[in-house]
């Protein structure tokens, strides 16, 4: 008895679904810290669990965002000293974004999701675009990555403990 050949397709296919299904689910990012996603790092170091944290998406090809890197170099020396970790994160290829950081000379972590999981996970509609994750790795503002300060980031994070605390 030989097998059908035709099966293997159908077969491929839902074992795929199925194995795959929990590692490229965005909503399953929310459900746990994000930081304690392992993104692939183009420079610098991958955000650590516990710590406040913004992520900053962006894209190689984005006019608007390449006016905002010398304001976001400025603003991860800034945030050095107040103990929040900042990742830049785009879904592009790493080759392809890794000679572009160092064409730009990009200071600050810069990381890449492929597979846009965490862009996905927080619903990022258009790019620049940003979020500030809180120690407990809940989302407590999100906005233009144009918006983003050192003092904005302290006041988010300052209200965010307060309120906690009620």
């Amino acid at each position: 008895m030989r097998f059908p050949i035709f099966l293997i397709p159908a077969i491929t296919v839902i074992w795929l679904l199925t194995g795959c299904a929990k590692q490229t689910d965005p909503d399953a990012l929310l459900e746990s810290d994000l930081a304690a996603y392992d993104f692939h790092m183009v420079q610098g170091d991958g955000p650590k669990v516990g710590k406040p944290l913004v992520i900053e998406f962006w894209a190689t090809w984005c006019g608007p965002c390449h006016r905002l890197f010398p304001h976001l170099n400025n603003m991860f020396e800034e945030l050095k000293d107040i103990d929040i970790q900042f990742v830049a994160v785009t879904n592009e290829h790493f080759e392809l974004t890794r000679e572009f950081v160092r064409a730009r000379q990009l200071k600050y972590p810069v990381a890449v999701d492929i597979r846009d999981l965490y862009g996905r996970a927080l619903k990022v509609s258009y790019i620049p675009y940003a979020v500030i994750i809180n120690e407990d790795g809940q989302v407590i503002w999100s906005g233009h990555s144009g918006k983003l300060s050192k003092t904005r980031i302290e006041k988010v994070l300052e209200a965010d403990k307060a309120q906690s605390q009620v």
